[in-house]
């Protein structure tokens, strides 16, 4: 593996991750599993419930996960310094423009126009990871090819999305708790 070329991949990433660390998710999956081929969507859906599971920002631990899959420990550093450099640097510029500018309209506008488009570029993500776990396929083969459709996984993500907009359990707890159920109900079948 080529540490540059890592460390460009995630500099890319990282500059066009705007809105947080579920922003980075598409673009993330543009560089990684689209255009360099380094994850099967399968492998990066993977990395994404780990880094959801695993303490620390999402997106750092992605960029570590991914990483660390692709050149080990190091690789694992040059993707999160990669990842962190973009954001370092228009964090610091903006926070002194913002601060010089933020009566200015153009500034208001930029910024209303910028949270609808992080939106569905998470909507996006969030609709890819949806279609391959309950069709076993991505977005852009769903009405392709063949595809089989799965209740078990249908089922777990409504006990998923009613325990966390009717409850107060912690996501964690509830991916744990949907992984246990998974377990279960896969053993059976």
């Amino acid at each position: 593996m080529n540490y540059l070329q890592l460390f460009w991949a995630y500099i890319q990433i990282g500059l066009f991750s705007i809105g947080g660390g579920h922003a980075s998710i598409p673009v993330a999956q543009s560089v990684v599993v689209d255009n360099l081929g380094w994850m099967t969507l399968e492998e990066f859906s993977a990395m994404i419930t780990l880094s959801e599971m695993t303490p620390g920002p999402f997106s750092i631990n992605s960029a570590t996960f991914v990483g660390t899959k692709m050149a080990g420990t190091l690789g694992g550093l040059v993707a999160l310094l990669g990842f962190l450099v973009p954001s370092v640097i228009f964090c610091t510029l903006f926070f002194f423009i913002y601060k010089k500018f933020r009566k200015v309209r153009a500034i208001d506008g930029l910024m209303r126009g910028i949270r609808p488009a992080v939106s569905g570029l998470i909507g996006s993500a969030g609709l890819s990871i949806t279609l391959l776990a309950l069709f076993g396929t991505s977005t852009h083969a769903t009405f392709q090819t063949e595809f089989a459709f799965n209740p078990v996984a249908l089922g777990i993500a409504i006990v998923a999305f009613v325990l966390c907009r009717k409850t107060k359990i912690n996501p964690v707890i509830i991916i744990l708790l949907c992984g246990v159920l998974g377990m279960i109900v896969y053993s059976i079948i």
